[in-house]
């Protein structure tokens, strides 16, 4: 083949690429585009760059083999505390002070890897929130690491690692954090793998802020080396998707080098040492909403539009309507009370306001619903297993239920009743149009979860 047939190839495959799965190849990053798209095509039925093209233009393809598309062209290369200044800053400059803050309240700190890989970054998060808080056992400290790439999401929930994930690490990490493992290996300290959860997300196709998936109400998040792989468009709208994931006063920290600082308008911008720090700010006069989960605003707020990322094959993104003004949580109103403090990460005062609604209503699985994802965020995991029980009993066919408890069980090593409550969730999800959206998910539909599932479980 020659160069300039190379070239013409992978001049149309990167505009498909960019237009299927929102990420960006310039054309001085063609030869990386070249060997991601040579290892997929070997693992994906396609050969390159013969019919490359045609595999890529074809509509029988599903998200799921897009996605593992899209892992064979983003690296898939990371280690244990990459760019320290980034967590010196975290510790010392966000979390250090908000621990002063919170000592005497709610006690909790919840962050984020988003893009999390192998998971090093994910543990790394973890490693500093317990040398941030000498007294860790009493916060309750909630890390989640995301990832469209299954491979990736079952090497970080083993714990286990080589050599190759230290380098450049501090010298006390081995130590202080690690015990041999077979082959060579450390595997990380239970106290801190039990502060991570694990789970398949993705920030171009799935819905988020959402209690569902507990992308909602983060102090931190770390979106490193993820954004210069997408478009600018879907740049943009991850960053403002992310920016609604956060509380007032919450960070997100970015690689500078992968997106123009102009995505962050809606941040304050502070620098620690090097590090920048994108801030958000209370923004008074509009109040946050997106699908399911509403946060109390002021009397004369104006509620924003819905924000639900889709796949960019399904063409341009169109804001969700805009919900309808909300008052105040009143006494009425005890499950919108609910909602709204898990929203804002309140969640015992979420859990009180649950109760009131199961009183109001003992027949509802909504509110034990609710409740019982709440007792997860919060690692109560066996009152939240008993909790979804209530849930089916009164309502066998929710879906929502048996997801959570095939993530639960399988989080707690229950491998047989995780199974088995993925299997329903697939069955019930079967019977239903792919564009239906799944209830109490906040505007995921059925297609996607099922995609989701398969994804983790290797249906």
């Amino acid at each position: 083949m020659t160069s300039a047939q190379d070239t013409s190839v992978l001049g149309e495959a990167s505009g498909l690429i960019a237009e299927r799965i929102g990420l960006h190849f310039p054309e001085e990053r063609w030869p990386d585009l070249a060997r991601g798209l040579k290892s997929a095509g070997e693992e994906l039925g396609f050969k390159y760059p013969d019919t490359c093209v045609p595999w890529l233009r074809s509509e029988r393809l599903t998200a799921r083999q897009i996605e593992e598309l899209a892992g064979y062209l983003t690296v898939g290369e990371t280690y244990f505390f990459r760019d320290p200044a980034s967590f010196e800053a975290l510790e010392r400059k966000i979390l250090s002070p908000l621990a002063a803050e919170r000592a005497e309240s709610c006690r909790t700190f919840r962050l984020w890897s988003a893009g999390c890989c192998t998971g090093e970054e994910a543990y790394s998060l973890a490693i500093t929130c317990a040398r941030a808080l000498p007294d860790l056992q009493r916060w309750n400290v909630s890390i989640l690491g995301t990832d469209i790439n299954p491979k990736f999401l079952a090497k970080a929930e083993a714990g286990v690692y080589g050599e190759w994930s230290f380098r450049g690490a501090p010298d006390w990490l081995r130590g202080q954090y690690f015990s041999p493992a077979p082959d060579k290996k450390l595997s990380i300290d239970p106290a801190v793998k039990n502060l991570v959860h694990f789970d398949y997300l993705n920030l171009a196709a799935d819905v988020y802020p959402s209690l569902y998936n507990f992308t909602n109400a983060m102090d931190v998040i770390f979106c490193r080396n993820v954004l210069m792989y997408f478009t600018a468009e879907h740049q943009r709208l991850v960053a403002a998707a992310l920016h609604r994931c956060l509380v007032d006063g919450g960070c997100l920290l970015v690689n500078p080098a992968e997106a123009s600082a102009s995505l962050f308008s809606m941040f304050s911008l502070e620098e620690a040492d090097g590090v920048i720090i994108y801030r958000k700010t209370s923004k008074p006069i509009r109040a946050e909403y997106w699908p399911g989960f509403v946060s109390p605003p002021p009397a004369s707020a104006v509620s924003e539009p819905a924000f639900i990322a889709t796949p960019a094959q399904a063409g341009p993104v169109e804001p969700a309507r805009s919900a309808p003004p909300i008052a105040a949580p009143t006494r009425e109103a005890p499950l919108v009370v609910a909602r709204a403090y898990a929203s804002q990460g309140r969640l015992e005062e979420a859990l009180s306001a649950c109760r009131d609604a199961i009183a109001n209503e003992p027949s509802n699985p909504i509110a034990r619903f609710l409740y019982a994802t709440i007792c997860h965020e919060l690692g109560r995991n066996e009152e939240a297993i008993a909790t979804m029980g209530r849930v089916l009993y009164l309502d066998q066919d929710f879906i929502l239920a048996h997801h959570a408890l095939g993530g639960l069980c399988r989080q707690l090593g229950k491998s047989k009743e995780s199974k088995r409550h993925f299997a329903i969730a697939l069955e019930i999800l079967s019977s239903k149009g792919k564009d239906e959206i799944v209830p109490e998910s906040g505007g995921i539909t059925c297609g996607r979860l099922m995609e989701s599932i398969e994804a983790i479980t290797g249906a």
